[in-house]
């Protein structure tokens, strides 16, 4: 089999609702920022709630020495390596360290726990600014008529 018979996969946008119901079934997801030696990408947990998105990092962490009142880009996919196939939704916002007056606090702040112990008490989020998202599905295949069993083609051809 050669390389390009296995790229069978079509490509396509992801509408906004598309890419918001996917940001609100995650939970992991990876945050990039500027800090003074460059871009950073880290993994953290997060929750979607109220159109924003809430993360808790520690107060002596990078992120939350740099990320604040910056611009940031978020980003969570999901990857079939089998199927070769997938999505991603990337947002871009501001983020900004949540204060118990902000009107996203009523009620208390929904809980993006993080996975590794200790203490990330600091609770930010993320405004989105924009939002985009790519989907990769298998490419259909249907038989060709006129020619023999298991004789394929690209639903799109023809």
């Amino acid at each position: 089999m050669t390389v390009a018979s296995r790229n069978v996969g079509v490509l396509r946008e992801l509408s906004e609702v598309e890419c918001w119901k996917h940001l609100v079934h995650g939970t992991v997801g990876r945050i990039a920022y500027v800090d003074p030696a460059g871009p950073v990408v880290l993994p953290l947990n997060y929750v979607v709630q109220d159109g924003l998105i809430w993360f808790r990092t520690a107060s002596y962490d990078q992120l939350a020495i740099h990320a604040p009142g910056q611009r940031v880009a978020f980003e969570v996919d999901h990857v079939d390596e089998r199927a070769r196939t997938g999505w991603s939704v990337l947002v871009r916002g501001r983020a900004a360290h949540a204060l118990r007056d902000d009107p996203g606090a009523v009620g208390g702040w929904p809980d993006p726990t993080p996975w590794p112990a200790g203490n990330r008490s600091m609770v930010f989020c993320v405004t989105p600014t924009d939002i985009t998202g790519r989907a990769l599905a298998r490419d259909p295949v249907r038989p060709v008529v006129g020619h023999g069993p298991g004789t394929v083609q690209r639903a799109d051809a023809g």
